[in-house]
């Protein structure tokens, strides 16, 4: 029979070794994720110099924001931002989409570190910025723009 104090060790233990055979899914290391709702969607395209990080709604942008020209974009406008890893973000124009990818939850609260993004997760919507602060805020009922003085 085991004393109390044996059984603890044994049950933790046993607990660990379970957990570690787990497979582990770490936001700080995934090339995206997707909120809490499931309504925005990031992922990480590219790499270095060249790495964007693009983030798209199920709906649109509230208020839609106007196109540069009439005709700019012959698909879908206005389903979220691309983020440059040095650059202001730019709205999307896109024939494709990166939902139905299996990406991670970035929980309420929680922060997503990638290249030189980051991402942080609220109930009240998602803060991205890259390596200058610049970048954008976007819920399902407004959006604004992020522009740092360091660009």
């Amino acid at each position: 029979m085991m004393c109390n104090g044996t059984k603890r060790i044994f049950i933790l233990t046993l607990i660990s070794s379970i957990v570690s055979l787990l497979p582990q899914v770490s936001i700080a290391e995934s090339s995206g994720f997707k909120t809490p709702s499931g309504n925005i969607v990031c992922a990480l395209e590219g790499t270095g110099e060249n790495a964007r990080l693009r983030c798209e709604l199920r709906s649109y942008l509230k208020p839609k924001p106007p196109q540069p020209y009439p005709g700019y974009c012959q698909f879908d406008w206005g389903k979220g931002f691309s983020l440059p890893v040095s650059l202001k973000p730019s709205v999307l124009c896109i024939s494709d989409t990166i939902f139905g990818g299996s990406y991670p939850v970035l929980k309420y609260n929680q922060t997503w570190r990638h290249q030189g993004f980051n991402c942080v997760s609220k109930r009240v919507g998602l803060t991205c910025t890259n390596l200058y602060g610049t970048g954008f805020f976007l819920s399902r009922e407004k959006w604004r723009v992020i522009v740092s003085d360091n660009l």
